[in-house]
């Protein structure tokens, strides 16, 4: 009973840990951007800019990796306050967070090309954002779950929200001829090698999906998981 108590302030203190470092990361990212003029993906096709101000900082929502935090942040924290939430609908969201988030960590440092913005605020919001929230993220679902909550309807239903952002940014893009990546870059690469790295961006995430859901199986609620039923 001790230790059932153990792991249950253990997982309270590491989901509020993984929200504050999320919410952190995405508050400096738009505390940064509400004062600097937004930079251009390197080799841009494309010359338009935001800010500073509020439309500068407005857009950041529009970036998968804001996105990807915020959910996580919200869903990690909605943990905190209760451990024992067993809704399709909330573990829907708690996969779509997991699945994002690491996402954004390969995708971020495998995959783009970025330019160093050499200021401490922009550079720790990038370390929390990119690299500090994917790891705690995986750690905690990994060591307290809560278990036996991903299933082939939930990846399906979870796999909704990428191509709903692939359509909302190109066609935004169109709209406003501003891309937020390079490899979404439709002026430089055209809709043909958009499509491409969308593909295999989708690919991506349903293997991610794929690897969750094979070790949600196999931990089951092993190591201090928190296990539920699936509803």
């Amino acid at each position: 009973m001790q230790t059932f108590k153990l792991n249950l302030i253990l997982a309270r203190l590491v989901f509020v840990s993984t929200a504050l470092i999320c919410f952190v990361g995405v508050l400096l990212e738009l505390w940064y951007a509400y004062h600097h003029t937004s930079s251009l993906p390197p080799n841009a096709g494309f010359t338009r800019t935001f800010g500073p101000g509020f439309d500068s900082l407005f857009n950041q929502f529009s970036f998968f990796t804001t996105q990807s935090n915020l959910i996580l942040g919200f869903t990690t924290l909605l943990l905190a306050f209760n451990l024992d939430r067993s809704s399709s609908s909330f573990h829907i969201w708690r996969l779509i967070g997991i699945i994002d988030i690491i996402i954004t960590g390969i995708v971020f440092n495998f995959v783009l090309q970025t330019v160093p913005k050499n200021d401490i605020i922009a550079d720790t919001a990038s370390q929390l954002e990119h690299n500090i929230a994917p790891l705690i993220a995986v750690l905690g679902w990994i060591i307290f779950g809560p278990a036996k909550t991903v299933t082939l309807r939930r990846i399906l239903l979870a796999a909704i929200l990428p191509v709903a952002y692939a359509i909302f940014t190109l066609t935004r893009g169109a709209i406003q001829e501003w891309y937020p990546y390079n490899i979404m870059d439709v002026p430089r690469l055209g809709y043909s090698g958009v499509a491409i790295n969308i593909v295999g961006i989708f690919v991506l995430f349903l293997l991610i999906a794929g690897f969750l859901a094979l070790v949600d199986k196999l931990l089951s609620s092993r190591f201090g998981r928190i296990s539920f039923p699936n509803s």
